[in-house]
């Protein structure tokens, strides 16, 4: 199925997104394991690799991460590569080895040591005082939780669309939670998994029935799933006990259409943001990235009264395209999508006495502050129009941003709310509780 097609016909409304993969590698350890095995055949179902799936250890994976050069997709964006096939697909397992196992793995496999390709990472560490520290953006300390890294969605501005590593043994991820989150009593809401998009995946791979499953029986955590996706179905009738939170990233239809090449429209994910709603889901709204394209403000404006009036969030968060490096821009996008003077100043400040160097101390940001400000307003405002009590927030922006607008936002830098922060619960007096 070519890329780029809308509205997303890759899927029928009871199953995951049909894949097409040139490759499906299988670990060895997810063939020792009946479990993994039966989620493995469900999915199965909906792919359809070029030639039968191919069974690998460490060594043999290591050797076809070195080949392909998966390793580019820790600094290439997949609009670089201009995908136009399906991810490789390989179904994996966590090991739960020893810090000193994982590093004895790493030296002898090297080309397994990022995308969790090791068998290791079910979470990871954000750490919001070090990224103030090195790039000036203001986020917040918390564990995020994962089982896969890669995406079926190929948009243009994203890295993680090469290929696809799921691991398989969810059973005993869910195991090892109650050690986790009762080692860290100051985190209420656990993200997973925002490098990958689990609801494309479902109900064949059954991470949202065990997940929301097992945090309904908690008494103070959250689960956050985090998508683009409109494939909520599976997940209307799950008892999720007001313990699941679901963050929706919704764009414009230009970039919807045009970079975003594999997911579904605009009116797609705000119809699945209101079903969510409707089944009692806490909802959430990430306008990440923002992308000024031509038009920009006509096309927010639309966007923005069409999701508020039919959906209710909690908070919204706002973020700008960022990490874009200006040589980057010509290769990843069409460019004649691009809003010319927005275009005009990217190519100034990259042409200027530091050509390369985004204009953030550190490198995440590509606009200077008041171009930033001039599309951070107009989607306040907007925002604020049509839902005037809407909490509204900044990802990862800078502190003096922060305080530019902080009469309308839900908090300033040293205490606000988000859409993932580790404390943004019901309860929380800077977001509303809406169900």
């Amino acid at each position: 199925m070519p890329v780029g097609t809308q509205t997303n016909p890759r899927r029928t409304v009871e199953d995951m997104y049909e894949v097409k993969p040139r490759n499906v590698y299988v670990h060895q350890r997810v063939l020792g394991d009946p479990d993994c095995a039966a989620r493995m055949d469900r999915m199965m179902g909906c792919i359809e690799p070029d030639q039968p799936p191919i069974t690998v250890d460490d060594a043999a994976l290591n050797e076809v991460s070195e080949q392909k050069q998966w390793e580019r997709v820790t600094r290439w964006r997949t609009g670089q590569y201009k995908r136009q096939r399906d991810p490789d697909i390989i179904f994996n397992s966590y090991t739960w080895d020893t810090p000193e196992d994982i590093a004895e793995t790493n030296r002898l496999y090297p080309h397994l040591r990022f995308a969790r390709l090791n068998g290791a990472g079910m979470h990871d560490f954000r750490d919001g005082r070090s990224l103030l520290e090195r790039k000036d953006g203001v986020c917040q300390n918390a564990h995020c939780l994962h089982s896969a890294w890669g995406c079926l969605h190929a948009c243009d501005y994203c890295n993680i669309g090469e290929f696809l590593n799921i691991h398989m043994n969810l059973e005993e991820v869910v195991a090892h939670l109650d050690e986790l989150l009762d080692a860290n009593p100051w985190q209420q809401l656990y993200k997973y998994d925002n490098q990958t998009d689990t609801i494309t995946f479902e109900p064949e791979y059954g991470s949202s029935e065990l997940m929301v499953g097992y945090f309904a029986g908690r008494e103070r955590e959250y689960l956050q799933l985090y998508t683009k996706s409109d494939n909520v179905d599976h997940l209307l009738g799950l008892d999720h006990n007001g313990h699941s939170i679901i963050s929706f990233t919704i764009s414009s239809e230009t970039v919807a259409r045009e970079m975003e090449k594999n997911a579904p429209s605009t009116s797609e994910r705000i119809a699945a943001a209101r079903k969510c709603q409707q089944a009692g889901y806490h909802v959430r709204v990430r306008f990440s990235p923002i992308m000024p394209v031509r038009n920009w403000r006509e096309e927010n404006a639309t966007m923005i009264e069409e999701l508020l009036a039919n959906v209710k969030p909690d908070v919204i968060t706002i973020d700008l395209l960022a990490h874009m490096p200006g040589e980057r821009l010509d290769a990843n996008f069409d460019t004649d999508l691009f809003d010319p003077e927005y275009l005009q100043k990217t190519r100034d400040i990259y042409a200027g006495p530091h050509p390369g160097v985004p204009i953030s101390p550190a490198g995440k940001q590509i606009w200077h502050h008041a171009d930033r400000a001039t599309v951070y307003r107009h989607f306040l405002d907007q925002i604020h129009l049509h839902d005037p009590d809407c909490p509204v927030s900044f990802c990862d922006e800078i502190p003096a941003m922060w305080r530019e607008f902080a009469p309308q936002l839900a908090g300033d830098p040293d205490d606000y709310a988000c859409t993932c922060g580790p404390t943004c619960v019901p309860g929380n007096p800077l977001i509303r509780t809406t169900t």
